[in-house]
């Protein structure tokens, strides 16, 4: 082996790490995921044996046991969690000596619904009841212990998640402590299957994250939390149950995330500072109001809404006037089917002033007049995005769409015999995009349509999957089509 040679192999061999300072290798080791920061890393170096202790990322996952059998716990009538992992947390725990703790997450499959299947079944005795409601109680104390550990290291992060598996639903009611509603220090806060009773205002004061997900709010826990989080930024409910109330005035909420479920809810909504609004789901009863400020909107899945009564159109036309300001609008088909209603029927849809226009479709000849309705109700449109997912959605009911049989028109002809002028194709629109199933003959004859009367186009992107790399009979359909703008660019990807 030559000289060089032999350089090259020190330098391969040389231990790098090793000649970092322990600050950066604690930060290295908190990134790592804990299993390996714990057992792998402490036996490949003394030193890093003595470092992990000093991690301030604790990130226990009771899918770091995957062999362990939810079943046979459930069988024996014990529940379910695994012993292995709960000893793995304690000794972490025990052993750390980190001054504070940045992130403390925790997924542990706790079956407290467990209690009520055991309370309703005969087969069981009642000795075997009461000893699982002792071992499950004990359980949810030493959780509590764990979670208030981590809060007095000035925690910033916490997530925890009680879900089980194979679940839907909130069935792993864990009680959230108090304290943490109370911990000052708290950045984000990301909860899924627990409950929340909360009986006080919360002191929040850092708070910029909230992410709930299946948690039950009993009484006015919404209200208790929110009143203590004057720092909030974002917020996410994830079909959650409950008195649901977003009140926020002269707060710091930019955005709201609403995923609501398939029941009777009401939802209240007024925060003067909101920027962004995600909403989907079904909802009977959304108020929403004070949110003039708001610039981006997106609503996917349906309203509950009946096309046939009018007092309905008002409630649906009420809601869609709360946010004509936004200058980015997203809507799903649905909201395509509720503007060719109104096309149809001639009532009046309201005038957005957004800018952009993103429209998720089941392409189906009903859209074709509620999309044609939007465009002409967005006067200053300078980009559509539209994704086509399918010709059908198997959530459009027959009562949804009982009101087509009384309209007939020729989906082939439909666009040909458009004559008005529409404003924002003539002055504004610049860019449209084009994603999913474009095949279908009335989707190019949309975008025929589209390529002929918008005057100031500079590109329509097409993205759709191809066999070949031939140029398909559709690609070159729109490359021949008609343009309204000598610089429209027809772009295939």
């Amino acid at each position: 082996m030559n000289m060089y040679a032999k350089q090259r192999s020190c330098v391969l061999n040389e231990d790098r790490l090793s000649g970092l300072p322990d600050d950066i290798l604690i930060h290295i080791l908190s990134l790592l995921p804990l299993k390996d920061a714990v057992k792998g890393i402490c036996n490949a170096s003394r030193r890093f044996h003595k470092l992990w202790p000093f991690i301030h990322t604790l990130n226990f996952d009771q899918y770091m046991f995957p062999e362990h059998d939810c079943d046979y716990y459930l069988e024996a009538g014990r529940p379910d969690y695994d012993e292995r992992f709960v000893h793995s947390v304690r000794h972490v725990l025990l052993r750390s000596k980190s001054p504070t703790i940045h992130k403390f997450c925790l997924k542990f499959h706790f079956r407290l619904s467990y209690s009520f299947w055991q309370r309703t079944s005969n087969s069981t005795g009642i000795w075997q009841y009461y000893d699982f409601l002792r071992s499950e109680k004990r359980m949810a104390n030493e959780i509590g212990t764990w979670i208030q550990f981590a809060l007095n290291k000035n925690l910033e992060v916490l997530d925890l998640s009680f879900s089980e598996h194979g679940t839907v639903g909130p069935q792993a009611l864990y009680d959230l402590p108090n304290c943490v509603l109370s911990s000052p220090h708290l950045v984000e806060l990301w909860l899924t299957h627990c409950t929340i009773n909360a009986k006080k205002k919360s002191k929040l004061k850092s708070l910029k994250t909230l992410y709930l997900n299946n948690v039950v709010l009993m009484d006015q826990s919404m209200d208790y939390i929110l009143s203590g989080c004057p720092m909030l930024e974002e917020l996410t409910l994830q079909l959650c149950y409950g008195h649901i109330r977003v009140v926020l005035l002269n707060s710091n909420l930019k955005t709201l995330k609403l995923d609501i479920g398939w029941f009777r809810q009401r939802i209240h909504v007024s925060c003067p500072t909101l920027l962004s609004l995600d909403m989907s789901g079904a909802v009977e009863v959304l108020d929403i109001a004070n949110v003039a400020s708001i610039a981006e909107v997106s609503v996917n899945r349906n309203l509950i809404f009946d096309f046939d009564v009018y007092k309905d159109y008002q409630g649906i036309k009420t809601f869609l006037q709360t946010f004509t300001g936004a200058k980015t609008l997203n809507l799903c088909s649905w909201f395509a089917l509720v503007f060719s209603a109104w096309q149809l029927k001639n009532l009046p849809s309201p005038t957005f002033s957004c800018k952009s226009l993103h429209l998720q479709l089941d392409f189906m000849i009903w859209n074709l007049p509620g999309i044609l309705n939007l465009l002409k109700h967005c006067p200053c449109l300078e980009n559509l995005i539209i994704k086509i997912t399918s010709s059908y959605n198997e959530f459009t009911s027959q009562k949804q769409l009982s009101w087509y049989h009384l309209y007939k028109f020729d989906a082939d002809e439909y666009w040909n015999m458009v004559d008005a002028p529409v404003q924002c194709m003539i002055h504004h629109l610049k860019t449209v995009e084009v994603a999913g199933l474009i095949k279908k003959k009335f989707v190019i004859q949309f975008l025929e349509y589209l390529l002929r009367h918008s005057m100031v186009l500079k590109k329509m992107k097409i993205f759709a999957k191809k066999k070949t790399s031939k140029i398909c009979e559709y690609e070159e359909r729109l490359l021949n089509a008609p343009k309204a703008s000598a610089s429209a660019a027809v772009l295939f990807y």
